[in-house]
Order: C-alpha cells, then sequence, then structure tokens
C-alpha cells in the first residue's frame, strides 16, 4: 500500500496526520511526505534562505524518525498559488509516489498556503492519471481517494468524518515534530509551549471525542469522485487502522 501526505510548510504533515502514517508505516506502507514550499518564513533571526536551508533538513530528518519518503517542491513559502508550472508540480507530486490514499491540508484551514494545498490536491489526484498530459511520470491508472486533514486547534474545518485512535503511535508524532527545532524554539519564545505541546492538546482533545486518549480526525472529500471512511484502507491491502466510532 503507498500513501501520499501532502503539507504546505515543513512541520504541517507531524502536527495534523503523523500518528495515523505511523500506522501504515508500522504495517508495511510505502508514505511520502510532500512539502510544497520551502518554509522560509518561518525564522525572525535568519534570512528566508538560511531558515529554508534549515528547514529542509528538519524535514529530512522528521521523516526519517517515520520511515517515510520525503518530497520538497520549494515554491515561496506564503505565496503558493495554483499557477500553471505549481500544478504540474503537484500532478508529479501525485505520479511519482502513485497512491492508494491522499491525505492534504482541509480547504476551510486559516492559512492561504494550506488552503490552496487543498486545491492543488484536489486537482492533481484527477489529473494525474490523464496521460494526454505528459510529464517527468507516467500517468496513474486510478484517482486516489482524498481525506483532508485537521485545521490547527479544530477551527474553521467544520465537522469532521473520520477519527483515528492514534495512542500507540503518538510517541512518533511527538518525535517527528521535535525534529523541527527552529519552530519549537521559536514558538516556545512567542508562546511559552511549543508545536509539541500543541499537538498533544489537540489529539487528546480529538480523542476525548470518540473515548481514547489520543487521535486524529480527517474529512472525507465531496467533490467526484467522492471519498469515504472506507477508502483509507484499499480492498484487499494487508492494513488495518483503529477508526474510531464518530460521536453522537
Amino acid at each position: 500500500m503507498r500513501v501520499l501526505a501532502m503539507g504546505a510548510h515543513p512541520d504541517d504533515v507531524e502536527l495534523f496526520c503523523a500518528g495515523t502514517l505511523a500506522h501504515y508505516v508500522r504495517q508495511g506502507a510505502h508514505v511520502t511526505v510532500a512539502v510544497l514550499t520551502n518554509g522560509e518564513l518561518g525564522s525572525r533571526t535568519l534570512s528566508p534562505e538560511e531558515t529554508a536551508v534549515v528547514r529542509e533538513k528538519e524535514a529530512l530528518r522528521a521523516a526519517g524518525v517515520l520511515g517515510a519518503e520525503l518530497l520538497w517542491t520549494g515554491a515561496p513559502d506564503g505565496f503558493l498559488f495554483d499557477t500553471p508550472e505549481v500544478r504540474r508540480q503537484a500532478v508529479d507530486v501525485v505520479r511519482r509516489s502513485r497512491p492508494d490514499v491522499i491525505f492534504a491540508h482541509h480547504p476551510g484551514d486559516y492559512h492561504p498556503d494550506h488552503r490552496m494545498v487543498a486545491q492543488l490536491a484536489s486537482a492533481a489526484r484527477l489529473l494525474a492519471r490523464e496521460t494526454s498530459l505528459v510529464s517527468s511520470y507516467p500517468a496513474t491508472d486510478r484517482v486516489a481517494p482524498l481525506f483532508y486533514m485537521d485545521t490547527l486547534l479544530g477551527t474553521g474545518g467544520g465537522s469532521p468524518d473520520v477519527w483515528v485512535d492514534i495512542s500507540d503511535t503518538m510517541g512518533t508524532k511527538e518525535a517527528m515534530l521535535a525534529e523541527h527545532l527552529s519552530q519549537n524554539d521559536a514558538r516556545r519564545r512567542r508562546k511559552g509551549a511549543d508545536f509539541v505541546d500543541l499537538t498533544k492538546q489537540q489529539a487528546a482533545f480529538r480523542g476525548q471525542q470518540v473515548g481514547v486518549r489520543h487521535a486524529e480526525v480527517f474529512t472525507c472529500a465531496p467533490s467526484h469522485p467522492a471519498t469515504s471512511a472506507l477508502d483509507l484502507v484499499p480492498e484487499g491491502a494487508e492494513v488495518r487502522l483503529p477508526v474510531c466510532a464518530s460521536p453522537r
């Protein structure tokens, strides 16, 4: 089984779906983490060029914790737009990773780069199958189901469709986020707590909704072809996810 998680910035995938990705990896799935911008605006002390170098190294270390492949497309942070060039890059991300399932940001997320990833993922999963669109990789043979990840503190994401129990993989999620030293240090100075603290808070909140210690949530993409909770694992795959009953 092959899984693709598309995030706008280094650490986004870690924040919103790393626990679920760890379940896939533990059962032999190949996971690709695609970061669509270079994260160059993530420091108030380093230059944008220096910041981009630091953040790519951190993303590589985090992917290594998970045992995932990292794809780094390098669009400017804060200026991710659905141009022909960027859309083609997104198509190639899908074609190269050849996923059975895609995770991406929620279209109602607070950050414009996040919202753009949702749009790009939705378009790329369709275009990746079109054989008339020639690119660096061959067309896929199917349209992969798309799941939108949670939003920061659940704001703007509406009501999720799927809760995954990540109590057993929370340690991996925390370890991945801990590799983003520059971001954790900066947030600790500003907020008094880092992104590891934040993800613990959010995962505990989502877990409380369904009676487990920690959880991650997802929303099924409604656009054609519509995604359902059953698409988290393709038929015949030897992978099992601890999906929780939705709260009533």
